[in-house]
């Protein structure tokens, strides 16, 4: 299934899903099942009326019960397990049901309550991985968080690092923009670890900040991270991309004062923190050129302009 294709699946399932929570109070698990839980699957691509694919009441051998759901790989095997919960029950405590999937031996389970769902990577005796945890709507939102879970993939091991992959990507986009003016540095420390465990000295300590800053600069993963807000609908991509040698020194400003060579109505104070120096960028209609490259460029300039390095702290 294509991700175009996904999106649109989800939509739809969405504006069903919101109806019956809006409509009906205080579902039961039962309900969840038949409201909720079978028309996500369609929505994945999966049968819920076909046992080959989706087992209901699929039995734990040896333990006296059942699981709501197991979805299979083409060998009929379980890959999934799914745990329906009442309406307000916590999807985060995932403990039985990790256990539950380890003595089926199958690599995933998603618990869900109706209106929040689940996904957890189980390996061997290591500690289970969420790989997220979405509301409803939130996961029409993320649609690429669920790619690895269609039909398509049949949750083969292709499938399953599909869904790893997806969900760090989507961890550490989040972090980049909750964080972007702490990134730099963060990288900078995990460099200046692999190349010189223990403590540097000035020489290799610039060197490695001047590298780094350097390959950030010219990375070219575009990141959300300078959306638009509600007064500036600029988006991301409506932003002129700078570097570092597009500013000079503000004639006869104080040190740590910038303008732009190409324009000098844009002006940047190096002075304010990095959240206000990126929100002045965005509002002249510029940006980095990726989400991390704003790290070394806020770290260049305030060095040009002889500014102590802010900590990452």
């Amino acid at each position: 299934m294509e991700a175009i294709e996904l999106t649109r699946r989800m939509e739809d399932f969405y504006t069903v899903a919101s109806d019956v929570l809006r409509d009906v109070n205080d579902l039961t698990e039962q309900q969840i099942k038949h409201w909720i839980v079978n028309p996500f699957l369609v929505s994945l691509g999966w049968d819920p009326h076909d046992k080959r694919q989706v087992y209901p009441d699929y039995p734990v051998k040896g333990e006296g019960h059942h699981i709501d759901y197991a979805l299979l790989d083409l060998s009929g095997k379980p890959r999934l397990i799914i745990d329906v919960r009442k309406a307000g029950s916590s999807t985060t405590e995932a403990t039985s049901a990790v256990e539950t999937a380890r003595a089926v031996q199958a690599p995933l389970t998603l618990l869900t309550n109706g209106h929040e769902f689940s996904l957890w990577f189980v390996s061997g005796k290591e500690a289970p991985t969420p790989l997220f945890v979405l509301r409803l709507k939130e996961l029409k939102e993320n649609p690429e968080a669920l790619l690895g879970l269609t039909e398509s993939y049949r949750l083969s091991d292709t499938g399953i690092n599909q869904l790893r992959k997806t969900a760090i990507r989507l961890a550490v986009l989040q972090m980049l923009e909750e964080n972007a003016e702490k990134t730099f540095d963060a990288m900078v420390d995990w460099v200046a670890g692999q190349v010189s465990p223990g403590e540097l000295d000035e020489t290799t300590g610039v060197a490695v900040r001047e590298a780094t800053m350097i390959w950030l600069t010219e990375e070219h993963l575009l990141m959300p991270a300078f959306s638009g807000s509600a007064s500036d609908p600029r988006r991301h991509g409506d932003l002129r991309p700078t570097t570092v040698r597009d500013w000079e020194s503000f004639p006869r400003g104080p040190a740590g004062t910038f303008q732009y060579k190409y324009d000098t109505t844009k002006t940047l104070d190096l002075r304010q923190s990095a959240k206000e120096v990126r929100e002045a960028l965005r509002m002249q209609g510029l940006k980095t050129q990726t989400a991390t490259a704003f790290g070394g460029f806020y770290y260049a300039l305030r060095q040009r302009a002889g500014l102590p390095t802010p900590s990452a702290a």
